[in-house]
């Protein structure tokens, strides 16, 4: 006589088999959270970026020359800081052409408590107004 059914060890490794595969779900349902986390962060400090580079090119925030600068912005309720390098640009062009008052700028965004890894790194090029020029050869004339 045979009986219908399984024996204790098909259920044994059958539970096995569950227990894996669930725990590999949660495993991938967190990295995706994590993801997600780490995402919407980096479109916040993007936008920081983004913010205070067009406070430069709208020239809320005068700018007359090379310098560095740093600042704290508040963004979807937290905090973040972020450091501006102003410097000579210096154009990827196939001639020597000098180009008096043009910068490169770029800002690195941070959370705000953090300077190791910036979250986000944003570049543009701005010229800086003729009247806002600082003199840059040592005073011997005009850059125009």
């Amino acid at each position: 006589m045979h009986s219908r059914g399984f024996t204790l060890m098909e259920v044994l490794v059958a539970v096995a088999i569950l227990a894996t595969a669930l725990a590999a779900t949660i495993r991938l349902g967190s990295q995706a959270a994590g993801n997600t986390f780490e995402l919407r962060e980096r479109a916040y400090a993007g936008w920081v970026a983004e913010n205070e580079l067009t406070r430069v090119q709208a020239g809320i925030v005068p700018l007359r020359g090379p310098e560095q600068r740093s600042g704290s912005s508040e963004m979807a309720g937290r905090e973040w800081t972020w450091e501006l390098n102003a410097r000579v640009a210096t154009p990827p062009l196939p001639i020597d052409l000098e180009l008096p008052g043009l910068l490169e700028l770029e800002i690195e965004v941070f959370r705000a408590g953090e300077t190791q890894r910036p979250l986000a790194v944003r570049s543009a090029w701005y010229r800086v107004p003729r009247a806002e020029r600082r003199e840059t050869n040592g005073g011997a004339g005009a850059d125009e």
